[in-house]
This record gives structure tokens, sequence and C-alpha cells, in this order.
């Protein structure tokens, strides 16, 4: 595979197709973190040396086939191996030009479509319509990559047709529904781009300043969200920073709540429990009345509270958690994920943090039985986690038996907060160990290089 011009755009589709971190990326490729990160953020706007741009050359020529092919899938261009057609690829996508020089799905409800960015054999970057399930499924635009007659797009801002914010609050939910079901890895990238494109319509004064700011709010905290799956501290909390100083530019207490309580939880992920405390508390102070803000962000301080061995201000908080939770007449826009096995997961991991480790094996398990149906990857998450509180409980036969049934769902998800659990259940079993869990276990986990 070929990259005709490097940007931030592929140096992070690179960085995440290799699964490194922007320090290991870094080494691989002979320049500083602070470049990488430079260039990430910059996007599409990033300017590289050519030296830079011919390490990158060569590090894609060494990578696996396995990284090309995410690589590719990244940018949405997967190269096609024409000796041997796989029977299972999509099937190409029928373009036409519309009055206003966009490429177009044939046959897609107007309504439903969502646009994306494609960039075109000769390197020029269009704007595509698809279908909103052809998002989810994860087609993206890799048959639209080497599409032939596609004009160049006009640019969104120039099609009074298209409402805007509209348009990425589609984008968004069919978004999060692709992470739900692939995992943050594929996603990052469309999401990225969407917070500088959003900026870029602002600042050619296009659409509502308010509503298009509220907009970027909502995709910084999502790329947080994103980062944080993929324990990418760095660029997690570099978006909930903009995000927050968005909010504040904006004067929205919901925006700013939101992002405060993206923090704690960030925080919370990292292991400092003083930070992501004060965060809570503040994501509380600054949450509109009648919002479930208050109930995420003490089950937030909560948990926060245990890492800090406070054992009683975090069942204070996990208690009041529960109550506000109970709250019928509270917005429901916000926090609908908010109930009380989400907040007997999070208590858990608290317990966890406190060395109560039975306690927190039953509470998981408490928790993993009352979850709504379709959260395969949090369940998937908690169960990790309950491993964990296994493992560190004396019971390793239990903890490699859990760890094993979630290994698949992390690999194909690339979830960290799934595969960490894994290595850290691994990284704590006998490795002289006969017994048939632990033996199957480290089997998967050797054949997945989670050792």
């Amino acid at each position: 595979m070929i990259v005709y011009g490097w940007t931030g755009i592929e140096v992070k589709a690179l960085r995440s197709a290799m699964q490194l971190s922007i320090e290991e990326f870094a080494r691989r490729v002979e320049v500083s973190s602070r470049a990488v990160d430079g260039w990430e953020s910059a996007g599409a706007a990033a300017s590289l040396r050519p030296s830079s741009k011919r390490q990158l050359d060569k590090v894609l020529a060494g990578a696996s086939d396995a990284v090309t092919a995410r690589f590719a899938n990244l940018l949405g261009a997967a190269p096609i191996d024409h000796d041997e057609v796989d029977c299972s690829s999509p099937v190409p996508v029928t373009l036409a030009n519309d009055t206003l020089g966009h490429a177009t799905v044939m046959g897609a409800d107007e309504a439903d479509l969502v646009w994306v960015p494609a960039r075109t054999a000769a390197g020029e970057v269009i704007l595509v319509s698809l279908p909103r399930r052809t998002v989810i499924a994860g087609i993206g635009v890799s048959a639209l990559a080497l599409a032939a007659g596609v004009k160049p797009a006009a640019v969104l801002a120039n099609s009074p047709e298209i409402d805007r914010l509209d348009h990425f609050h589609k984008l968004r939910l069919s978004l999060i529904e692709s992470d739900n079901l692939y995992g943050a890895g594929d996603v990052i990238p469309l999401v990225e781009q969407s917070i500088e494109r959003i900026g870029q319509l602002r600042r050619a004064g296009f659409g509502d300043p308010a509503g298009m700011q509220r907009m970027r709010v909502l995709y910084a905290e999502f790329a947080a969200w994103l980062h944080q799956d993929c324990r990418n501290w760095d660029r997690a909390q570099h978006w909930t920073d903009r995000g927050l100083t968005w909010s504040h530019q904006l004067g929205d207490p919901y925006s700013i709540a939101a992002v405060l309580t993206r923090k704690a939880q960030i925080a919370n992920d990292m292991g400092d429990g003083a930070e992501a405390r004060e965060l809570a508390e503040a994501a509380d102070r600054a949450a509109p009345p009648g919002t479930r803000f208050g109930a995420v962000a003490y089950t937030f301080a909560g948990q926060g509270s245990a890492l800090m061995g406070d054992e009683a201000g975090s069942e204070i908080a996990f208690d009041r958690a529960r109550h506000l939770a109970e709250d019928v007449d509270a917005d429901p826009s916000w926090g609908f994920f908010l109930d009380h096995a989400y907040i007997d997961a999070h208590q858990a991991q608290g317990r966890v943090a406190m060395g109560d480790y039975r306690g927190a094996i039953d509470q998981f398990g408490q928790a993993i039985n009352s979850m709504r149906s379709g959260q395969t990857r949090d369940q998937a998450v908690y169960i990790a986690r309950q491993a964990v509180a296994y493992v560190r409980a004396g019971e390793a036969e239990a903890a490699a038996k859990l760890a094993s049934t979630v290994i698949d769902i992390g690999v194909s998800t690339g979830s960290e907060r799934i595969l960490h659990n894994v290595r850290t259940v691994n990284s704590m079993l006998d490795p002289g160990s006969r017994q048939p869990e632990i033996v199957e276990f480290r089997a998967a986990a050797q054949k997945w290089s989670l050792t």
C-alpha cells in the first residue's frame, strides 16, 4: 500500500493500526514524541519533513499484512488483491454526481444519509453521502477510494440544502453505534476529522455558532471516550481539555458538566482518585438542575474516594448516586446509560482498589447479571475486571476461566479496558500451572500476543 501524502490523519491511522503508544511509535519512526503528537493534533494540516515521510514509508512497507489491513481500513481504502478475490468483500458502491458535485450512493433514502470524507485515487478529498446503516456496518468508504469519474466535492459549507447540525448529529450517532460494534480504532480518525471540519465551518461563519460549538464539544467528549477505551491518556486528556475550553467559551453548563464528568472518569481509569473526586464534585456543581449529571458525578466521586482509601466517603457518594439515579423526572437526554448496574460495577471496581476482593467479586456479578441486553463490550469489561478481583483473591482458576471468555471481544474491538485487565490476570498466574483453565487461558493469551 502506498501513501501519496502523509498528514496527521495518516500518521494517526498507522499508529493505531500498529497498536502503539505515541512514545513507542515515535521510536519506530525515529522522531520525537512531541513531533508525533503535533502531527496528529494538526490532522490534515500537518506538515512533515521529507525525511519523516521517507521513514513513515519505510515503516509502512515493513508492516505485517494485519497492520496494513487495519491501516487501510482506518483510512477507508482497503487494498484489493486481484489474484484472490474474497467472496466476503463488500459489494462495490455505485456512485453518481448530484447537482452539488457530491458523490452519492444510488438507491439510498436521502433522509438517512450521512456525509463522510473519502480520498480518490488522484488524492482529492471528496464528501460522500452514505446510508447510515453502511457507516454502522463498518464498510466505510473502502469501495469509494478508487471510484472513477467522481468530481471533487463542493465544500460542505457551500451546500445550503444540508442541515449541518443534523448532519453531524446523525453521523455522531452512527459512529457511536460503530464504536459499540467494532471498537474505537476504526472510529477515531473520522471523529477527529469531524471536529476539525466543525471548526472550519464555524470560522467561516456557517451554521448557528452556538449550535456548532455545542456539537464540537460533543465530538470532543466522544473523542476523549474513544481514546480512553484505548488507554491513550494523552489524547483523551487533549480532547477533554479542548472540550472544556469550548464549553466555557459557549457558557453552557450542560456542556461543561459533560466534559468534567468525562475528565473524572478518565482520572479514575488512570488511578488518580483525588483528581477524579475533585473533577466529579466540579461536574456536580456545574450541572444544570433536573439532569442526571449529579448521579454520574457521584458515581465517579465514589470510585475516586475508594482509590484514595476513603471507604466511608466512597459509600456515601455511591448511596447519593443511587438516590439521584431514581429521579424519574430527570432529563433523559444525557446519562441514559446510568442505572444501578452501572453504579454497582463502578463501586465494585472501587472495592478492588480497597482490597475488598470478595465484595468486588459479588458486586461485579450482581452488576453483570442485571445489565441491559446489547451491552456486549461493557459486559466484557466488567467480566475482565471481575477476573482481576478473582486473581487478587487467590482464585486463579476462576480468574483464568472468566478472562478466557472475554479475550475474543477484547481483541475484536481493540478495547484496552478489556485487554489491560486480561494482561493483569495473565501476569499474576503461575506460569508453571497445569490447571486446565489456566493452560487454556494462557494459550489464548499467547495466541493474541497478550502475554
